[in-house]
C-alpha cells in the first residue's frame, strides 16, 4: 500500500463530515446535536481500524461490533454505525432509568453507555443514585470511571488521558446542563 493511500484511510476522516451527514440520516434519536457531537468528538473518527485503549478494534466514531483490523470504513458507514450505536446505548438508557432525566443527564448517560457498555452502566452506584433521585450524586459518579483494563488512565504512563478529561466534561453536563 502506497504511502499516499496509507495517508488517505487514517487521515481524511473528518468527525464535522461524518456528523454532517449523522444529521442527515432520518432516525429517532432523542440525544440532542450536543450530545451528538460530544461522543463523536470524545470518540475521534478513524476509517482503519485500530485497537482503542482497551484493545478493542475499533473503527469510525467509536464503533467495535464487527470490527475486523482489514476493514475499511466510509464516512457515510461510520455516519450510519454512529447512528446505530447511539441508538443502541439510547435504549439501554430509556431501559433503566427510572426518573426523568434533564438532557445533559441524558445525554452522559448516552455517553457512558456508548464508551463502557451496558454492564457497566447497568451495575452502576451511577443508575442507582440517579434512580434513588440522587441526580446530583449521579453526575458525582463519573470521575470513578477512569480505569480501563486494569489501568489508571489518570497516570500518563497508562496511555489513555483521555478519558479522565472525558469524565470530567461528563460530571460538568450532567450537573450544569449544556
Amino acid at each position: 500500500m502506497s504511502i499516499k493511500t496509507k495517508a488517505v484511510q487514517t487521515v481524511v476522516c473528518s468527525v464535522a463530515s461524518v456528523l454532517a451527514i449523522v444529521f442527515t440520516i432520518d432516525s429517532e434519536l432523542t440525544t440532542s446535536e450536543q450530545g451528538l457531537s460530544h461522543v463523536a468528538n470524545e470518540e475521534g473518527c478513524r476509517l482503519k481500524p485500530y485497537q482503542c485503549s482497551a484493545d478493542v478494534w475499533t473503527a469510525g466514531l467509536g464503533h467495535t461490533k464487527s470490527v475486523t483490523p482489514e476493514m475499511v470504513f466510509t464516512e457515510q458507514q461510520a455516519a450510519v454505525y454512529f447512528v446505530e450505536d447511539i441508538s443502541a446505548a439510547e435504549q439501554v438508557v430509556n431501559k433503566h432509568i427510572n426518573q426523568t432525566a434533564s438532557q445533559g443527564e441524558y445525554d452522559m448517560m448516552v455517553s457512558f453507555v456508548f464508551n463502557l457498555g451496558t454492564g457497566n452502566f447497568t451495575r452502576s452506584t451511577l443508575l442507582k443514585k440517579f434512580n434513588q433521585g440522587d441526580h446530583q450524586g449521579a453526575c458525582n459518579e463519573y470521575p470513578r470511571w477512569v480505569f480501563v483494563n486494569g489501568k489508571d488512565c489518570r497516570l500518563k504512563q497508562s496511555n489513555c488521558a483521555g478519558i479522565p478529561k472525558r469524565r470530567t466534561k461528563e460530571q460538568h453536563v450532567c450537573l450544569n446542563g449544556w
